[in-house]
C-alpha cells in the first residue's frame, strides 16, 4: 500500500512540506511510505545529494547515521512490531517505486526493529 506524503508528517514534526534536519546537518523531505507485509519503506528526497553536501561518499558512517535517524523517527510515530523491517531510501529526486533511473542518486538501508529500536539488518546484505 502506498501512502501519500501527508501521512509522513512524523519526520518533520509538523507540515510535510518542511525539511527534516538530519544529524549530519543535511536535510530531507518525506516522499512516501510504502507498507507491505512486514516491511515499511520510508522514501525521502535528500537536499544536495547530487552535490554530496553531507559528505556521504567520503564518510559512509555519516550516511548510516542519517538513515538510522530517519528510521528511529519513523518508528517513534508509526510503531512497528519487533522483527519487522524498515527500509529507508534517500534519493536526490523522485523515482517511482519499483523503477530505476540511472541518473538518480539513491541510497538504501535496511533495518530490523528489535526492542523498539532500529538495528542494521545484516541479512539484507547476504542475498
Amino acid at each position: 500500500m502506498l501512502l501519500p506524503l501527508a501521512c509522513l508528517a512524523f519526520v518533520s514534526g509538523g507540515a510535510p512540506e518542511q525539511w527534516l534536519r538530519l544529524p549530519s546537518g543535511a536535510s530531507a523531505i518525506p516522499l512516501d511510505l510504502i507498507v507491505e507485509e512486514g516491511v515499511q519503506r520510508v522514501r525521502m528526497i535528500g537536499q544536495g545529494l547530487a552535490q554530496d553536501v553531507a559528505g556521504y561518499q567520503s564518510d559512509p558512517q555519516t550516511l548510516f547515521g542519517d538513515m538510522k535517524d530517519i528510521c528511529t523517527r519513523h518508528i517513534a510515530t508509526t510503531p512497528a512490531p519487533d522483527g519487522s523491517s524498515v527500509i529507508v531510501t534517500l534519493m536526490d529526486r523522485e523515482v517511482p517505486f519499483g523503477l530505476s533511473d540511472p541518473e538518480a542518486i539513491q541510497y538504501f538501508e535496511a533495518f530490523t526493529i528489535r526492542a523498539g529500536a532500529c538495528e542494521l539488518d545484516d541479512a539484507e546484505f547476504l542475498h
